[in-house]
């Protein structure tokens, strides 16, 4: 004989449970607010301490700890000291407008940086924007002058319009020239096969941390053009809130150059759920990697981001993705016959002709694209 059991009914919440409930939670945001504010006079004080002592190393771990360097009031006094810049030791010698105009690439930066309104915080009046846009392009040829076998590139001006907004035009044009002959050189060089090389350097990382998702990858061909905006902006392109751009920066400008590389890497690991669910075909893995969430939890990715430097540092990455490429040539060489998966429709069929024929030009063109719009 069956019996039925009856279904336990909830018991109602009184009033004054409820209220007791509102209570204790209302106590505990009070008590994280508390918390948080005392965590940012702590480290707010341990910077003072830092810059007053001029101990960089110092400045390089609070910059990279969590939070970063809390406002734009602290950056402007820290990122010169984490390029190692004095600015009371500086002295230079400003082009002429005529200089700059008549540049080779002046009218390149023009037309960037015209597209770049979008770059600017919705409070800065309409009023504002010519003439930071004056500033940005001022700044950028200001570099290139003083740099004459660097190449600019789309994406640059990316870059510097983050240092204009935070530190303004002097600050911005020292940091940017540094930056350029170190962080950045690889992307300024007269043609992309350096940046695409770093780029390269993904794919053992994801190997050696997740191999289904790597194979899952490699089969799709996705290749590595999805991060090329995120490498070459520093994240400025792709990320639409303000605060996560200058929270990154603070992160790149107190480590190595590659850091931006492991970042990439780690996102595409989070995302990794995602990834595999995902048609492993070129196009659908592409839409997918191409658009970053907005709710990215920044501060536990640049955790694993710095996890990854540690555990796979460059010198065995990099051996990594040389022995790659000399195992793709030598089956190129043999003519063996890479196994694919089946092509379904004709955007599949011209996408891998594209692929198979002109990987490079495939490359500049997606390039182009991203940064233009």
């Amino acid at each position: 004989m069956q019996v039925r059991r009856r279904k336990k009914r909830k018991r109602p919440v009184g009033e004054s449970e409820r209220k007791s409930r509102q209570k204790s939670a209302l106590v505990e945001e009070v008590l994280r607010d508390a918390e948080k504010e005392r965590k940012t006079r702590q480290k707010a004080a341990w910077i003072a301490e830092a810059l007053r002592d001029g101990d960089k190393d110092r400045l390089s771990q609070l910059a990279v700890s969590e939070g970063g360097l809390l406002s734009d009031e602290v950056r402007v006094r820290v990122w010169p000291r984490l390029l190692g810049i004095n600015m009371l030791e500086t002295v230079t010698v400003l082009p002429g407008e005529e200089e700059l105009s008549s540049h080779t690439e002046y009218n390149q930066v023009v037309l960037d940086v015209n597209r770049s309104l979008k770059r600017f915080p919705p409070g800065i009046e309409e009023a504002e924007r010519p003439l930071l846009q004056d500033q940005l392009t001022r700044l950028i040829v200001r570099v290139l002058v003083a740099q004459p076998t660097l190449h600019y590139y789309q994406g640059y001006h990316d870059v510097a319009i983050t240092f204009l907004l935070v530190v303004g035009e002097h600050i911005g044009y020292q940091i940017m020239e540094r930056l350029s002959v170190s962080h950045l050189s690889k992307f300024m060089a007269p043609s992309m096969e350096q940046t695409m090389s770093l780029l390269q350097l993904m794919y053992p990382i994801i190997r050696l941390s997740n191999p289904s998702l790597h194979n899952h990858l490699v089969q799709s061909e996705l290749g590595t053009i999805f991060a090329l905006p995120w490498l070459i902006t520093w994240f400025g392109h792709v990320l639409p809130d303000y605060s996560d751009v200058v929270r990154l920066y603070d992160f790149f400008l107190a480590g190595p150059p590659l850091m931006p590389v492991y970042l990439a890497t780690a996102i595409v690991l989070y995302r990794q759920e995602e990834i595999l669910a995902t048609e492993c075909e070129m196009s659908a893995v592409h839409g997918l990697l191409s658009r970053i969430p907005v709710d990215l939890p920044f501060e536990s990715l640049l955790v694993s981001c710095q996890q990854l430097y540690e555990k796979f540092p460059p010198y065995t990455v990099e051996k990594e993705a040389l022995l790659d490429l000399a195992k793709q040539k030598e089956e190129r060489m043999k003519g063996r016959v890479v196994q694919s998966l089946p092509v379904k429709t004709y955007r599949q069929v011209l996408a891998r002709i594209v692929i198979y024929g002109a990987p490079v030009l495939l490359g500049v063109v997606v390039w182009r694209v991203c940064m233009q719009g």
